[in-house]
């Protein structure tokens, strides 16, 4: 190939690492405020479960207007320090205040308590989230460089998790706490926010020096209705929104229950950490793959390939509850560690792949707005994704409390326990496989890709070239 598509430059192996570790300390906190505040708010605290998931929706909820916001400021920002940078740094005081109060509260908390600081967190998480997925999209205009950045994100994304799964392990352990009190309890949660406010400034540090802002080549600007309307007509652009719409969706229901799933289903009580780690350690070995394969049969292909591999494993939980785990309750948690192990290998392709395509329909848009819009197009998505994960959570845990699962019980009935193994495992597989068959209607192979990346740079060039004339 040629220099990565036309001369297009390649970011250094410093600069990935510099890009991509930004998203560790986001990692440390973002996964356990799904994982961790449903449990330990209406376990550890005593708030009513019901109540804690419509208060998780409604803070979702919030998103629907601070993402295209965000979104559509930081597109207009311009500043000697770049349009992306400014936002991300007014999010990381946010973040760092935020996360103390969630997961170091004081010893009485209620649910206003829960729902101001769960949408401070989610503000401060918008704030640096898109600006930086878009500067991540305009660090490459090549297809397989654009699977570079976005793979070194995820990495560091799952290393993140990593370290998210281990630190309350070791706070536990320090702290001596007992073992009967689940993982989610005070001693295990807190050092996620002590993590999140030191490492938070000292990730975005090296990323401000470190990585640079591409040149801004200035477009038109269209206002924001017909700019939307421009972006619905976007037949990828929609293809991708109804995959992330059912994805996001299958994915918020499944982690908002894990926990409950592992204590009062499987009942292999603290050892559930060890499949998340299993899980996440697998997609950390697994990340490489999918930048490869993504590069060679096209991102689509992968992502589907990935999806089916896992839901075909994923689907033998029901059978490791209902048949393995009467006749061998012992045999139950290796069980469950081979279904990590395939569901983690094939965890990248998504959160690597789906990004690198939205950094492509980018270019389309770009093309047929007139506006390099990449912050907006993100946060859209993302309001999407997270208005959806609201949904997940906010019906999930509600039908668990109308069925009668009590949280702080350990004799819940038959049918509450099949509700949880519903929300669990059944309703996010029809879900995926939902998003699957919608994703593989996307139509930008790398060969068409090509073709927008070089329309879109004639075109710059022509605008460029204006403007010198017209200023001579």
């Amino acid at each position: 190939m040629a220099e990565e598509e036309k001369g297009a430059p390649r970011l250094t192996g410093w600069q990935l690492v510099a890009y991509g570790q930004l998203v560790v300390p986001l990692a440390v906190i973002g996964l356990p405020v799904a994982l961790y505040i449903p449990p330990f708010y209406a376990g550890t605290l005593g708030l009513n479960l019901g109540a804690v998931g419509l208060i998780l929706m409604l803070a979702r909820i919030s998103d629907v207007v601070t993402d295209p916001l965000i979104g559509y400021l930081s597109d207009r920002t311009r500043t000697r320090f770049g349009r992306r940078r400014p936002w991300v740094l007014a999010g990381v005081p946010l973040m760092m205040a935020s996360a103390l109060m969630l997961f170091v509260p004081p010893e009485e908390v209620s649910n206003l308590y829960l729902l101001t600081w769960i949408a401070a967190i989610y503000l401060g998480y918008t704030l640096i989230t898109i600006p930086y997925g878009a500067w991540g999209a305009e660090l490459s205009g090549d297809y397989r460089e654009r699977n570079r950045i976005t793979g070194s994100r995820e990495i560091f994304l799952l290393v993140g998790i990593l370290i998210a799964i281990s630190a309350p392990i070791a706070g536990a352990y320090w702290s001596g706490a007992p073992a009967d009190q689940g993982v989610a309890n005070r001693s295990t949660v807190g050092v996620l926010g002590w993590l999140t406010a030191i490492m938070l400034p000292v990730c975005a540090l090296i990323a401000f020096s470190s990585v640079p802002e591409p040149k801004f080549h200035d477009t038109q600007s269209i206002p924001f209705i017909r700019g939307l309307r421009v972006a619905m007509k976007n037949g990828p652009f929609r293809i991708v929104l109804l995959s992330s719409i059912c994805g996001a969706l299958a994915g918020s229901i499944n982690i908002g229950v894990v926990i409950f799933f592992f204590e009062h289903v499987a009942e292999i009580g603290p050892a559930g950490t060890i499949l998340i780690f299993v899980l996440i350690l697998s997609g950390v070995l697994g990340s490489p793959f999918w930048v490869w394969l993504g590069g060679h049969i096209g991102k689509h292909t992968a992502i589907a390939v990935a999806g089916i591999v896992s839901m075909f494993v994923f689907a033998l939980v029901p059978v490791v509850i209902y048949m393995v785990k009467p006749a061998a309750p012992e045999l139950v948690l290796p069980c469950l560690v081979f279904i990590n192990i395939v569901q983690g290998l094939a965890l990248g392709a998504a959160p690597i792949l789906g990004p690198s395509i939205m950094a492509d329909v980018v270019d389309l848009d770009t093309i047929k707005s007139g506006e390099s819009r990449a912050a907006f197009l993100f946060a859209f998505l993302g309001m999407v994704r997270k208005t959806s994960e609201a949904m997940g959570v906010g019906i999930a845990l509600p039908i668990l409390a109308w069925v009668g699962f009590n949280a702080q019980s350990q004799e819940n009935s038959p049918e509450a326990l099949f509700a949880l193994l519903a929300m669990y495992c059944l309703v996010p597989l029809v879900l995926w496989l939902i998003s699957i068959a919608i994703i593989m209607r996307y139509p930008i192979t790398r060969e068409r890709q090509v073709r927008l990346r070089a329309a879109l740079e004639r075109r710059i060039a022509r605008r460029t070239e204006l403007r010198r004339m017209m200023a001579d």
